[in-house]
């Protein structure tokens, strides 16, 4: 509930995730910092290098000079056999120096490669520190971001084979805003809603984390259909000519070639059929790619596709039991092969082919959909992503890769630009806890516990201002809030 006791438009502790979003963009934003101050000191310091090697040459020149000119003016005195030993020492004594000033300027020139790399892996070390950052805030996407922004993500779940070793599988997950939304609700003050002239524009946005599968009970090696418990599992690939009609086929003569071939339902048996990829989209629709040899996938390929809306099995008895076959609840079989030449063939949707559908074991297909979905399902648990996965990529405007492209050059204005969009979806809700606060300036919730007890959660908004004051950015975040 808000401080006034009316019902809040979520069931977190909003406080807590506003407080941990400002302290995640202070902290990015002291590394910003921290990187464009090394960046200068990098800079200015190969102005140095080139200043102190310039200084060092010009006391060479000049020393070899001086003492040259001192010999020329007394190279007749000095050729005298007397004065022999003082020529060689005031020789020796030139290149002594010449070397002394070499070697200066090499130690020199090594030292300064040596301090450029420690910057340089320092700004690394602050770029990983914040890709490490965001990793974590994001693995955990559906408990950090506005309401607004997680209603209207789509994740997909990935499991394909290795194609390197042929033996496990790459596992991946993809989430991505559906549409360019920035976050408001029935009821937000107006200041609050979306388009406010000082408001950023919607940013649709994406990132990929691949999970590591090695010790994962299930998805740490390749697998069969007959694994999944499925046996005695047929499935179409088209319609072909029996034996017995070819050879009439070939015996007949004149126009009687012409006679339509009678052809039938073909299937082959899929128990020992690997599996290839399964690919989990959201709450709609489940793909599958089978093989017979994962080593030369592209043959004897099947591509089944399901709705995930028909794998619930109450919807498969009843839609088995009043309509056969259904086109509601059958999934669609794609089967790719290659012809006699070695040109890839694909029959698409075999199961549309009535005589097809009227012989094909649609229950049992969806049984291996439903077997499948199960084990996919692991994979959309938030431990295992926040414990095994390693944010691959941030994109932005379907085009612009902020992880790790931009943060390597060192740009954060595009990851600046995405957390102001997060903020700005955010500013509704803290408009309302402002207006509905009892103590002016503050942000405040309750939680109900029962038995007539509450629990308040509040945050002083001043508070979260001065952690973001700091940077530019920080001050369109503390703007885009709301605060």
């Amino acid at each position: 509930m808000y401080a006034d006791y009316s019902p809040l438009e979520d069931d977190r502790n909003l406080v807590d995730i506003i407080k941990d979003f400002v302290s995640l963009v202070s902290r990015l934003g002291r590394i910003d910092i921290n990187n464009k101050k090394l960046g200068l000191l990098l800079s200015d310091s190969d102005g140095l290098r080139t200043d102190i090697i310039a200084a060092i040459k010009q006391i060479r020149t000049n020393t070899t000079f001086t003492m040259d000119k001192f010999y020329n003016e007394h190279s007749d005195v000095l050729a005298n056999d007397l004065l022999t030993t003082g020529a060689t020492i005031l020789v020796d004594t030139k290149n002594s120096l010449s070397e002394l000033l070499g070697n200066t300027e090499t130690s020199f020139d090594q030292q300064h490669t040596k301090y450029k790399e420690k910057i340089l892996t320092r700004i690394n070390e602050n770029n990983s520190t914040a890709s490490d950052m965001i990793q974590s805030w994001l693995a955990g996407d559906y408990r950090n971001l506005p309401r607004p922004i997680v209603s209207n993500l789509v994740v997909t779940t990935s499991a394909s084979i290795e194609r390197t070793d042929l033996k496990t599988y790459g596992i991946s997950r993809t989430t991505r805003s559906s549409t360019a939304v920035v976050g408001t609700f029935q009821g937000a003050p107006e200041e609050a809603k979306i388009g406010d002239q000082n408001e950023p524009s919607a940013l649709q946005f994406s990132y990929i984390y691949r999970i590591d599968g090695s010790d994962l009970e299930f998805w740490n090696r390749r697998r069969t259909i007959a694994e999944f418990g499925i046996k005695e599992l047929m499935l179409p690939v088209g319609m072909k000519a029996p034996v017995s009609e070819k050879i009439k086929q070939t015996f007949r003569f004149g126009s009687r070639k012409d006679v339509e071939i009678s052809k039938e339902p073909e299937f082959v048996k899929v128990d020992n059929y690997d599996l290839m990829m399964v690919s989990l989209e959201g709450d709609k629709t489940l793909t599958i790619e089978l093989a017979e040899d994962a080593a030369h996938a592209d043959t004897g390929h099947f591509r089944i596709s399901y709705d995930l809306s028909a794998l619930s099995n109450s919807a498969m008895q009843y839609e088995e039991q009043h309509f056969p076959g259904s086109a509601i609840s059958r999934p669609k079989i794609d089967y790719l092969s290659k012809d006699d030449s070695g040109a890839p063939v694909t029959r698409s949707d075999v199961l549309q082919i009535e005589e097809i559908q009227k012989n094909s074991n649609i229950s049992k297909i969806q049984l291996l959909g439903a077997a499948i979905l199960s084990k996919i399902r692991i994979l959309q648990v938030p431990q295992i992503v926040q414990s095994r996965g390693r944010l691959e990529e941030l994109k932005t405007h379907e085009s612009e890769i902020v992880i790790p492209v931009s943060l390597k050059q060192g740009d954060y204005d595009s990851l600046f630009e995405f957390l102001e969009s997060v903020a700005s979806s955010f500013a509704p809700y803290v408009g309302k806890m402002k207006e509905r606060a009892q103590v002016k300036g503050e942000l405040t919730i309750r939680e109900e516990l029962g038995s007539g007890q509450r629990r308040e959660f509040s945050v002083r908004a001043d508070d979260l201002k001065s952690q973001l004051k700091e940077t530019e950015y920080g001050n369109r975040i503390g703007l885009a809030l709301g605060l």
